[in-house]
């Protein structure tokens, strides 16, 4: 279970108010060292020139397009995934997911902010990218956690090195 802020539990229920949630995510495709930081809701702005809007997150500028965003789903029996849709309005946004095949996944830190208080975290997923796709209007990129049965166990093969008691 995770524990909200009660700043965040008013003003996620407040029929009106100031504050809101924002979403961030950050998406770092296989091969890149940097990721892309979008956000879901223009807090503040960022540049005049050119004229950009997002919000800054522990000292990272995290650019706001149209995106929609739900948590993470819990069924039982499948791992929590969701889905963001983004509208492909930033320069090569449709670059960023392009490289999401089956074999290549990317890595996805979904984190729920308050937009008053945008460095403090109310909720974070780590998650993969599964699938993507896009054209001239929208990205979408669905988003999982690996199941939790394909850990291998035990963690370590059991060889000599490793468990020499074994091999007595």
């Amino acid at each position: 279970m995770t524990i909200k802020s009660v700043s965040f539990r008013e003003a996620f229920n407040a029929e009106s108010t100031d504050e809101y949630p924002v979403a961030l995510a950050e998406i770092t495709p296989a091969g890149a060292s940097e990721p892309v930081r979008i956000c879901s809701e223009p807090v503040q702005r960022l540049s005049s020139d050119p004229l950009r809007y997002g919000v800054v997150h522990n000292g990272e500028e995290y650019e706001w397009v149209i995106m929609s965003v739900g948590l993470p789903d819990d069924q039982q029996g499948k791992p929590p995934s969701t889905t963001l849709i983004f509208e492909n309005v930033v320069e090569d946004m449709a670059a960023t997911v392009r490289g999401v095949t089956p074999g290549t996944q990317a890595d996805v830190v979904l984190k729920v902010v308050l937009s008053s208080a945008p460095d403090e975290i109310e909720e974070r997923y780590v998650m993969k990218a599964t699938s993507a796709s896009y054209n001239a209007m929208q990205v979408s990129l669905d988003i999982s956690r690996e199941p939790i049965e394909s850990e291998p166990w035990p963690a370590f093969r059991m060889t000599k090195d490793r468990f020499p008691g074994l091999f007595r």
